[in-house]
């Protein structure tokens, strides 16, 4: 199945007036209902994602506005399913717990754009999605870089991936592998980078999971007789093969 097709490009529904969409990552049954009520009030777009992975599906399938991220475990925690959303673009991200020390916070708004600790007001956890998003919009509205040699076209903006004119059937994750690679062509990706960036923390070193996703990617864009588009640096990892890609 391929990966849906967003209808406008993330960031830029708010400009256009309709609602924004906020994926909310987290299983804290308190912080959830406080976010789904406060949001849904303001008249956001609330999605769910129980875990990291989860996320990741939303992120790459079609991208909310901002993602919030519940403190349901330790800091450390949040702060790493933080790196790892951060990790596949420039979501607008921020985190709600509570308890949270001044080290906490600090080491969270290392990542994330905001830290929200409780007691906080359901208004002013909307009024604070709100101001993130208008402070990021510029960053995030942009066209994301693609690829297109006339045989194989990625367009990392539409998330359409097409060989020859025809659409290549991918699913959600190994979509996820051909656009981290395409968006730095050139660039080696580690197997621990790539597992940790598409499949997030709880994979931890599955590479023969990666080397799986790597041959099936390959048997649908290659041509036969022509050499790879994802390069194998043995022992390291995966790179995209091509010149820089422009827009698609």
């Amino acid at each position: 199945m391929a990966p849906a097709e967003p209808s406008v490009a993330a960031g830029s529904r708010i400009q256009a007036g309709a609602p924004a969409e906020v994926v909310v990552v987290g299983r804290h049954r308190r912080l959830a209902l406080l976010a789904s009520e406060a949001l849904s009030r303001a008249g956001f777009i609330v999605r769910f994602a129980a875990d990291e992975s989860a996320a990741l599906d939303a992120l790459f399938a079609s991208p909310p506005d901002a993602v919030l991220i519940l403190r349901d475990g330790d800091a450390a925690e949040a702060l790493q399913r933080c790196r790892t959303l951060r990790a596949t673009g420039d979501p607008a991200i921020l985190v709600l717990g509570e308890d949270a020390s001044v080290e906490e916070r600090v080491a969270g708004l290392g990542c994330a754009d905001d830290y929200v600790t409780l007691p906080v007001a359901p208004a002013e956890l909307a009024a604070r999605v709100a101001s993130v998003l208008r402070r990021t919009a510029p960053c995030r509205e942009g066209d994301r870089p693609g690829f297109d040699d006339g045989t194989l076209r990625v367009d990392l903006r539409r998330r359409v991936v097409t060989l020859g004119g025809g659409p290549v059937d991918l699913t959600p994750t190994e979509y996820r592998v051909l656009a981290l690679l395409v968006g730095s062509p050139g660039r080696t990706f580690t197997h621990e980078q790539i597992l940790q960036r598409v499949w997030g923390s709880s994979v931890g070193g599955d590479s023969h999971l990666l080397r799986l996703q790597i041959a099936n990617l390959r048997a649908k864009i290659d041509r036969a007789g022509t050499a790879s588009y994802i390069e194998t640096h043995r022992g390291v990892g995966y790179a995209f093969r091509g010149p820089r890609p422009g827009s698609a």
